[in-house]
C-alpha cells in the first residue's frame, strides 16, 4: 500500500487504499475480505448477498442485462457476440443514445434488431426503402422463431407496408416493435408523436440527414421540446446556455428514451446535425479514415500532344488493364477532361467489352447496387473530390483496384496581358495561387504575408469577383493580394524558380493559355481509398495504377502526397503484366483475411491534454466524437482495433491539506499521503482540496471526470493509460490505474516520447506494467515539496501577516543566489569592445585607468601581428535538453522560462518535437537515420550528414524534430491547415531554433584554420586565437556562421596595422546577473530541480515578487524577497539549504531506481516539523535525514 484516496470508494464513496483499487476492490467497509473476482458481476452478487451494495446497485442491473443479451443472442444468432456488440450492449442498458461506429461487417444491424427487442417499452426501426422493412420483418420474426425465451416470443412486430388496417394497429399501439420508412416518419408525424418510445434505431442516418425537419421530428420523437431545440441550434451561446443544456441533457436522461444510430457515411448537409451533439452528447460526421494498405504504381505512358487523342490513347491502356484485371474496378478520369471525358470513356470501355457504368449514367443508389451486386464490374467516375465515386463509397469486398486515367492534378488557370500573368479577382483563386506557390516565397517577410493573406481569404472563399465591390475595404484587401502575386509572377527569377519546382510548374495549353498545375494528391487519396476498406476482418489490401500522362504531374503528385501521408510514397513503376500479378497477391491476402477468426475490440487510451487526444486522433483520419459531462472522446477504427481517444486533464487528485500532517497520515510506523480530487476554482484557476469549497460558488471537481472515465472504462475491452513519460506522468497513469481498475481489469501503461503514429503503433504494441518506482519517487517528491513548502510558508505568514509568502525547497536556495549574484554585480570591471570586419572582440580590464589609455591608444591604430597558424575543427553543439532550450530561447528570442514551456508543449502534443522535459541529449536511430539523414542528404548532400548518438542509449531522447520538416514546411502545412497554433510566430521561431540546432548535431564537423595573434598598442598588447579561414564547412551551414578574418585581411605576414576601428570601452559588472536562461542553467549545474520544474521555480519567485525582471532581462531581488530569505536563513538554515535540497534529490533518484524507501524522506523531515510546532517534539522518529540525504 502507497496511499489513500478520500471518497474514492467506487461503492460508498469513502477512503480507500490504493491496494484494494489496484485489485478491484471496494473498501474494507464494503468488503472485509480480501479476495479475487473472476469478473466484475461476481463482485457485485457478492456485495449484494452481504448486503453493502450502494453505488454499484445501477452496474449490477446492467451486469443482468448484458448476460440475457448474450444469452439471447448466443441462441437466436447461434454465435458469440463479438466484443463491441457486448460494449454497445452496456452503453445501451447504461441508458445511452449513441452512434454505432465500426468497420462493416462487425454485426451494427443485428445489434440494433436485438436492442429493439430487449427495449423496456415500445421501439421503432427506421429504414430508408419500403424493401428494407420487409427484410428487417423477416429477420425480426425468425429471430422470435429461434428463441425459447417467453418475454421476446411475446414480442409484437408491426410493419408499415402500405395497409390502413397497419396504420390503425399502430394508432391503438398494439405493438412493441414498430418498423417504417424514413417517408413514413415525415407523412405520418402527428400520430407518431403520441406514441411513447422508449428506443428508436435508425439503421440509415445518411438519409434522415438529408432534411432538417426530418431530424427535428425525430428529437420530438425522443421528449424534446420546441424551446430546447431551438436553444440548441442557438448560434451564439453564452455560459448559460450551455448550463441549460447540460440540465436539459441530465432531464432527459431520466425519460428514459434511447436513440440508437449507424454512424454516417456523407457529410452531414444540415445545421440540425448539431442537435445531436448539443442534447444527446454524441456527433453524427462522416469519419474518414486515412488507413490504406495499397499497392501504389504507375504505368509511363507516351501520349499524344492534342487532348483528344491523348484520352483515347489513356483509355486504350485502361481498357487493357481492365480486361486482365477483371471485376471489381473503379476509373478515374482526369479532371480536366471533365464530364465529356467521363461519358467518352464510358462508352470507349463498352466498346472495348468492358461492362461498365458512370455516375451519370446511374443514379448513385442505383450503381453502389450493381457493384455490389456484381451487375457492374467497372464503374467510372471524375477525378475530383466532388465526384460521388470518390467519397462516401463503402464497398470493400466488391472493389479491388482504381485506375487513374491521367495523373490527377489541379489546374489553376492564369490570364496573359501583354507577355505579363494577370490574376482574377477572385477570393478562391488568389487563396489556391497563395497556397501553391507558398515554397517558393524565400524571404520570412514573403511568407508570413502570405499566410496572413492565407488566413484572411479563408473567410470569403464562396465570394464571387462581382460582389467584391459592394465591399470596399476587402475590395482593396483583395486588390492587394492580387497585386502581390502579380509582382511575383512578372518576376523572371521567381518564374525561373518556379519552373525548376517540382510540387508545383507552370504550362502552357494548346492555345497557349498558361496555368499553374499541382499534382491532386487528396484526389488520388480518396480515389485509391475506395479499394482498400476496414471491416470486421482487417484492412483489406488494393491495387492502384496511375497512368502517366505527364512524369512532372507525377513528381508533383509525389511532393504533394508527402504532405498528407507524412513521408515519401512508395510509388512503384510497372508494366501491365506485372499489374495482373499484383493483383492475384491483393485477392490471396484478402482471401487469408476472410477464412481468419478476429474479434475487432474497442480500446480507450487516456492521455493527459485535450489537445493532445485530438492529435491522436487525427493521425488515422477524422474521428468521430462523444461527449459525456466532462470529456471528449475521439473514435477512429484501426486495423483491428476501435480507438477511443479521451484526456484526463493532467492531474486528477491532490494531497489533502487538513488530514494528518498537511494530508500525510503516520499509521503503524509508516506514513500514508490522503489524496482527494482536485477541485478548481473557475473564476480564479486556484486548486482546492478538502473542505476549502464550502464558500466558493463555482467550482469543478475533478472527481467528475473519474466517474466519467469509469463510465467509459466499464464499455471498453480495455484501457491504455499514456501520460507523459517522466515520475509525474507515471503517478498521474497509477492514479488513473487504481481508479479505474474495479470497472475493467486489463489496464496498461503506453509510453511514447513523440506523439507520431509510428510511436503509437510501436507503443500500443509494446505495453508495459506501472513503474511502482516512479511512483514512489513522485510521493516522496510530493510530500517533500508539501511538508518543506507549508511548514516554511505558514513561518513567514506569521512574521510577515500576509497570507500571500510561500517558500520552498528549491526556490528558497535559488532566491539566495540571485540575492547573492546581485551583490556580486555591483563590482565593475572595464570592457574594450572592437570590430575587425564581421568579428567582435572584446577585452576586460580589472584598472579604470589603463582601460581608458589603451582605449586612447587604440585611436592611433593597432598592431596585429601573426604568432602562428594551426588547423583545427570546430564541433556542433549537442541537440538541446530541457535547461539548455529555456536558457537559448531566452538569449536568442527573449521568451520568458514559461512561456517557452508553454511552446514546447504545445510543439509536443501537436507531433512536431519529442518529449522536452529531458536532461538527455541522446538521439535515438529513428532520430538519426529517419529524420537527420533525409533533410541533410537533399539540401546539403549525404557528405555532410555525421549521425551522432551524443550520450549512451537510455529512455529519453534530447528535444528534437519528429519528421525532417524545416519551419518552411511548417508554414506551409499550416497554411494548408493540416497545422495551426496558438501564437503562430513565437511557434515558429522556436521550433526552428530547434530544427536547426538538432541537424547541426548531426553534421560533420567544420575544418579551420586558426590563428594566434597578438595585438598591440604602445603600452599594452594581449593574445587573442581566432578562425582565419574556414577550410571545409560542416554544421555551420545550418547553424551558426563561422565569423573568418581572412576574407577581410587577405594574407598577412608578420604585422599590420589596422586604423580607424569602431571601438567602445564601458564599464561593465565583474558578474553578470541572472537572467532567466543562465538561472535554470545553474540549477542544472548546481543539481536543484528537474527538467519538469525549472521554469515553474522562475515563475514562482516572480509572481511572488521576491525578485523582478530588468528591462535588460536581468534578474534582481526585492526587498521582500530579501526578507524573506533573510528570516528563513536565520531561522531554518539547514532545511533551506543548497546541500539539504539536493541531497534531496539524490534522494528520490534512489527511489526512483528502487534503490530506498520512499517515505525515509517523512522521518527525515520530521525535525523539520518539531522545530516549527507543527508536530510536538515528543512525537515521531528523530532523524536527519534519508539514507544519503542527512546533513553532514
Amino acid at each position: 500500500m502507497l496511499f489513500y484516496i478520500a471518497h474514492g470508494c467506487p461503492n460508498c464513496g469513502g477512503l480507500i487504499s490504493d491496494e484494494r483499487l489496484s485489485k478491484g476492490l471496494p473498501c474494507e467497509k464494503c468488503l472485509p475480505e480480501d479476495v479475487t473476482y473472476r469478473d466484475i458481476e461476481s463482485l457485485l452478487l457478492h456485495l449484494k448477498k452481504n448486503n453493502s451494495l450502494e453505488k454499484l446497485k445501477t452496474l449490477l442491473h446492467v451486469e443482468e442485462k448484458v448476460r440475457i443479451f448474450r444469452e439471447l443472442f448466443q441462441e437466436i444468432i447461434q454465435s458469440k457476440p463479438s466484443s463491441l456488440q457486448v460494449n454497445w450492449a452496456k452503453r445501451l442498458f447504461l441508458g445511452e443514445s449513441f452512434a454505432i461506429l465500426a468497420p462493416t461487417g462487425t454485426g451494427k444491424t443485428t445489434f440494433g434488431l436485438l436492442a429493439c427487442l430487449l427495449a423496456h417499452g415500445k421501439s421503432m426501426i427506421i429504414v430508408p426503402t419500403k424493401m428494407l422493412v420487409s427484410q428487417v420483418e423477416e429477420r425480426l420474426r425468425t429471430m422470435l422463431d429461434r428463441t425459447t425465451s417467453t418475454r421476446i416470443k411475446s414480442k409484437r412486430i408491426l410493419s408499415y407496408q402500405g395497409h390502413n388496417k397497419e396504420k390503425e394497429l399502430l394508432f391503438e399501439g398494439k405493438f412493441d416493435v414498430f418498423i417504417c420508412t424514413l417517408n413514413f416518419l415525415h407523412r405520418n408525424f402527428e400520430l407518431l408523436q403520441n406514441l411513447d418510445f422508449s428506443l428508436l434505431f435508425i439503421d440509415d442516418v445518411d438519409s434522415l440527414l438529408k432534411s432538417g425537419k426530418n431530424v427535428e421530428q425525430l428529437f420530438k420523437l425522443l421528449g424534446f421540446t420546441d424551446e430546447e431545440i431551438a436553444l440548441a441550434l442557438k448560434r451564439d451561446k453564452e455560459e448559460e446556455d450551455f448550463e441549460s443544456l447540460q440540465k436539459i441533457r441530465k432531464r432527459h436522461e431520466k425519460k428514459h428514451k434511447q436513440l440508437i444510430v449507424s454512424s454516417a457515411t456523407l457529410r452531414p448537409k444540415t445545421n440540425r446535425v448539431l442537435l445531436f451533439r448539443n442534447l444527446l452528447g454524441f456527433e453524427i460526421t462522416r469519419f474518414v479514415s486515412t488507413l490504406r494498405k495499397v499497392e501504389d504504381t504507375y504505368i509511363l505512358c507516351e501520349v499524344p500532344s492534342d487532348k483528344k487523342n491523348a484520352l483515347s490513347y489513356l483509355l486504350n491502356e485502361a481498357a487493357q488493364l481492365c480486361l486482365s484485371l477483371g471485376q471489381g474496378g473503379l476509373v478515374f478520369v482526369e479532371e480536366s477532361f471533365g464530364r465529356e471525358g467521363v461519358e467518352f470513356a464510358e462508352a470507349f470501355l463498352k466498346e472495348k467489352g468492358i461492362n461498365c457504368a458512370s455516375y451519370l449514367s446511374l443514379k448513385e443508389e442505383e450503381l453502389l447496387s450493381a457493384l455490389r451486386e456484381g451487375k457492374v464490374d467497372v464503374a467510372v467516375g471524375l477525378s475530383h473530390l466532388s465526384n460521388p465515386l470518390l467519397r462516401g463509397i463503402d464497398l470493400p469486398f466488391a472493389l479491388k483496384y482504381a485506375i487513374f486515367v491521367g495523373v490527377p492534378k489541379h489546374l489553376l488557370p492564369l490570364s496573359k496581358e501583354k507577355d505579363r500573368l494577370v490574376l482574377e479577382e477572385s477570393p478562391s483563386h488568389l487563396y489556391n495561387l497563395l497556397l501553391n506557390l507558398m515554397p517558393l516565397f524565400e524571404t520570412e517577410e514573403e511568407r508570413i504575408k502570405a499566410l496572413s493573406y492565407i488566413s484572411y481569404l479563408k473567410r470569403y472563399l464562396t465570394m464571387k469577383p462581382e460582389q467584391l465591390p459592394q465591399y470596399e475595404g476587402l475590395y482593396q484587401r483583395v486588390l492587394q493580394i492580387k497585386g502581390f502575386l502579380e509582382e511575383r509572377l512578372s518576376n523572371p527569377a521567381f518564374i525561373s524558380a518556379l519552373n525548376q519546382r517540382e510540387e508545383v510548374y507552370l504550362t502552357v495549353d494548346e492555345e497557349g493559355r498558361p496555368s499553374l498545375v499541382v499534382g491532386n494528391a487528396q484526389v488520388y487519396l480518396q480515389g485509391s481509398g475506395r479499394v482498400s476498406r476496414l471491416t470486421a476482418k482487417g484492412l483489406l489490401p488494393g491495387l492502384s495504377i496511375i497512368l502517366v500522362d505527364s512524369p512532372k504531374a507525377l513528381r508533383s503528385l509525389e511532393k504533394r502526397l508527402r504532405f498528407y501521408l507524412g513521408e515519401e510514397p512508395r510509388l512503384k513503376q510497372i508494366t501491365k503484366e506485372e499489374a495482373v500479378s499484383l493483383l492475384k497477391k491483393v485477392e490471396e491476402e484478402r482471401t487469408s483475411l476472410e477464412t481468419r477468426e478476429f474479434d475487432f475490440k474497442n480500446y480507450l487510451l487516456i492521455v493527459e491534454s485535450p489537445h493532445k487526444a485530438k492529435t491522436i486522433a487525427n493521425f488515422f483520419g477524422k474521428p468521430s466524437v462523444r461527449r459525456l459531462n466532462t470529456i471528449v472522446v475521439y473514435e477512429i477504427p484501426l486495423e483491428n482495433t476501435l480507438l477511443s481517444v479521451c484526456a484526463s486533464l493532467g492531474h486528477v487528485y491532490n494531497l489533502v491539506k487538513r488530514t494528518g500532517i498537511f494530508g500525510v497520515l503516520p499509521e503503524n510506523g509508516h506514513f500514508y499521503p490522503i489524496f482527494d480530487s482536485i477541485k478548481l476554482d473557475k473564476e480564479t484557476g486556484d486548486q482546492l482540496v478538502d473542505d476549502e469549497i464550502e464558500d466558493k460558488q463555482d467550482i469543478f471537481d475533478k472527481w467528475e471526470i473519474i466517474e466519467d472515465l469509469r463510465r467509459l472504462s466499464y464499455c471498453v475491452d480495455g484501457i491504455f493509460v499514456a501520460s507523459d513519460p517522466d515520475a509525474e506522468g507515471e503517478k498521474i497513469a497509477y492514479d488513473l490505474f487504481v481508479s479505474l481498475r474495479p470497472f475493467q481489469s486489463l489496464i496498461k501503461r503506453l509510453e511514447f516520447h513523440e506523439v507520431t503514429p509510428k510511436a503509437l503503433r510501436a507503443a500500443l504494441s509494446a505495453p508495459q506494467e506501472f513503474n511502482l518506482n516512479r511512483v514512489k519517487a513522485q510521493l516522496a517528491r510530493r510530500v517533500a515539496d508539501r511538508w518543506v513548502g507549508f511548514t516554511l510558508s505558514q513561518e513567514l505568514w506569521k512574521a510577515f501577516n500576509k497570507h500571500t509568502l510561500s517558500a520552498g525547497r528549491v526556490q528558497t536556495p535559488v532566491l539566495g543566489w540571485v540575492i547573492k549574484r546581485a551583490e556580486e554585480a555591483k563590482q565593475n570591471k572595464y570592457r574594450l569592445t572592437f570590430t575587425i570586419g564581421e568579428t567582435k572582440f572584446y577585452h576586460d580590464f580589472e584598472e579604470e585607468a589603463l582601460a581608458k589609455r589603451v582605449f586612447e591608444e587604440l585611436k592611433d591604430g593597432l598592431t596585429l601581428k601573426v604568432e602562428e597558424f594551426f588547423e583545427d575543427e570546430v564541433s556542433p553543439p549537442p541537440p538541446y535538453t530541457t535547461d539548455t532550450i529555456l536558457e537559448e530561447a531566452f538569449q536568442f528570442l527573449r521568451f520568458s522560462t514559461s512561456h517557452t514551456m508553454s511552446l514546447l508543449q504545445e510543439l509536443f502534443e501537436l507531433g512536431l518535437i519529442t518529449y522536452h522535459r529531458t536532461d538527455s541529449t541522446r538521439i535515438s536511430e529513428v532520430g538519426r537515420f529517419q529524420v537527420a539523414k533525409p533533410y541533410i542528404t537533399q539540401n546539403f548532400g549525404e557528405e555532410y550528414f555525421y549521425p551522432r548518438e551524443w550520450t549512451s542509449p537510455g529512455a529519453h531522447e534530447g528535444i528534437r524534430p519528429t519528421n525532417p520538416w524545416d519551419v518552411a514546411e511548417i508554414k506551409l502545412r499550416v497554411a494548408h491547415g493540416l497545422l495551426s497554433f496558438k501564437n503562430a510566430r513565437d511557434s515558429f521561431r522556436l521550433y526552428d531554433l530547434i530544427f536547426r540546432r538538432f541537424m547541426a548535431s548531426q553534421m560533420k564537423k567544420a575544418k579551420v584554420r586558426k590563428a594566434k595573434l597578438t595585438f598591440k598598442v604602445p603600452s599594452y598588447e594581449w593574445q587573442e586565437e581566432v578562425v582565419w579561414e574556414v577550410l571545409d564547412s560542416g554544421f555551420d551551414r545550418i547553424w551558426s556562421k563561422i565569423q573568418a578574418l581572412k576574407p577581410l585581411l587577405g594574407d598577412v605576414e608578420g604585422s599590420i596595422l589596422l586604423k580607424e576601428l569602431a571601438a567602445e570601452l564601458k564599464a561593465i559588472p565583474k558578474t553578470y546577473l541572472y537572467n532567466q536562461g543562465t538561472l535554470i542553467q545553474e540549477m542544472k549545474r548546481r543539481g536543484l530541480g528537474r527538467p519538469s520544474t525549472y521554469a515553474e521555480i522562475v515563475s514562482t519567485l516572480l509572481a511572488r515578487r521576491y525578485i523582478y525582471e530588468l528591462k535588460t532581462g536581468g534578474l534582481i531581488p526585492t526587498p521582500l524577497g530579501k526578507k524573506v530569505y533573510e528570516y528563513l536563513v536565520s531561522r531554518y538554515p539547514f532545511y533551506v539549504s543548497e546541500e539539504f535540497t539536493r541531497s534531496l534529490e539524490e534522494f528520490m533518484d534512489k527511489v526512483e531506481e528502487g534503490q530506498a524507501k520512499w517515505d525515509e524522506i517523512c522521518q527525515s523531515l520530521i525535525p523539520l516539523l518539531k522545530e516549527a510546532k507543527v508536530l510536538p517534539l515528543s512525537e515521531g522518529k528523530q532523524s536527519n535525514g534519508p539514507q544519503d540525504g542527512s546533513e553532514k
